[in-house]
């Protein structure tokens, strides 16, 4: 099998908007089943990402722009071109992480060997039985379900904390609080699931799939069950992203301000509200002690 080296893919990377050759050389690579076109394309995706951003920005600050003599279609047509080729620097190297994780979901897709089984919680899965085409829930095979399910959402957990700026394991505690370390995930009447990692409802904005599910909730301590409709995503990556959207509210903006300390930004994400459950936060707390538990373990072993 053909192989190129990581310069080579850098370089395919940061050719991709100014030179078609680049386009011609991933779609090259891909042809021949090279292993690194799966990081070509993650970096070439990432650099896109944050293309988009910019346009984004752009589109936002018109408004101050109008009318000033700077602002012709000259001007923008530069600095479309300055914006697409710092997209591209900001992408070198490390980047922003999103391409790592990208590469990693691509490589379960598309079945190399690189990839980790234990990553994909979904392949220890067994459907529970189905009534009248009601949602359903997927249960996890008791052996190290737990560290099945860390692993499967780790990359993804630590790309959103790094974006948040805060603690990745208080994220997969809440993760493996929302869904029973995996055990639970929703599950449409047709056993398709809808990876909603954080049961985070729909509400009235949300404009994309969902699933109808029964859910405990509290009032004034008092629990009591009610049917309610959860957003439904395409991958575990899509579940994360809005969850780094969500948290981006200003309803949150302590919960963020937490850091890299775990406990606090637990205690924080229950004062406002995120679930109603009294003993939120502390259940996080527990999950995220028995997580540095096993990590410290691992390190012992």
């Amino acid at each position: 099998m053909k192989t190129i080296s990581s310069a080579l893919v850098n370089q395919t990377a940061q050719d991709t908007f100014f030179d078609n050759a680049g386009l011609n050389a991933v779609r090259k690579m891909g042809r021949d089943d090279d292993p690194q076109a799966l990081k070509a394309v993650a970096q070439q995706f990432e650099a896109m990402f944050v293309q988009q951003m910019f346009k984004s920005m752009r589109a936002a600050s018109e408004t101050f722009s109008e009318g000033s003599f700077l602002n012709s279609s000259e001007s923008q047509f530069y600095q479309q071109m300055m914006d697409q080729q710092l997209s591209l620097e900001l992408t070198k190297g490390r980047g922003m992480g999103l391409a790592d994780v990208l590469y990693r979901q691509m490589q379960r897709d598309y079945g190399q060997t690189e990839a980790n089984p234990a990553e994909d919680i979904t392949a220890n899965l067994r459907r529970t039985s189905e009534v009248n085409g009601s949602p359903t829930v997927v249960k996890a095979q008791d052996q190290d379900s737990t560290q099945a399910f860390i692993d499967s959402i780790k990359p993804y957990a630590e790309w959103a904390a790094n974006t948040l700026g805060v603690n990745a394991d208080a994220l997969m505690a809440q993760a493996a609080l929302e869904t029973g370390w995996g055990k639970y995930v929703l599950r449409d009447g047709n056993g398709q699931s809808s990876n909603n990692l954080f049961n985070i409802k729909a509400g009235s904005r949300w404009q994309g799939d969902t699933v109808s599910a029964v859910t405990d909730e509290y009032q004034q301590g008092e629990k009591y069950t009610t049917q309610a409709d959860f957003r439904r995503y395409n991958s575990l990556f899509e579940s994360f992203s809005d969850y780094v959207d969500l948290l981006r509210k200003p309803r949150y903006q302590k919960a963020l301000n937490a850091g890299s300390n775990g406990a606090e930004f637990a205690a924080q994400l229950q004062s406002a509200g995120y679930a109603t459950d009294p003993d939120y936060a502390r259940k996080i707390q527990s999950i995220m002690q028995r997580l540095a538990a096993a990590s410290n373990h691992r390190t012992e072993g």
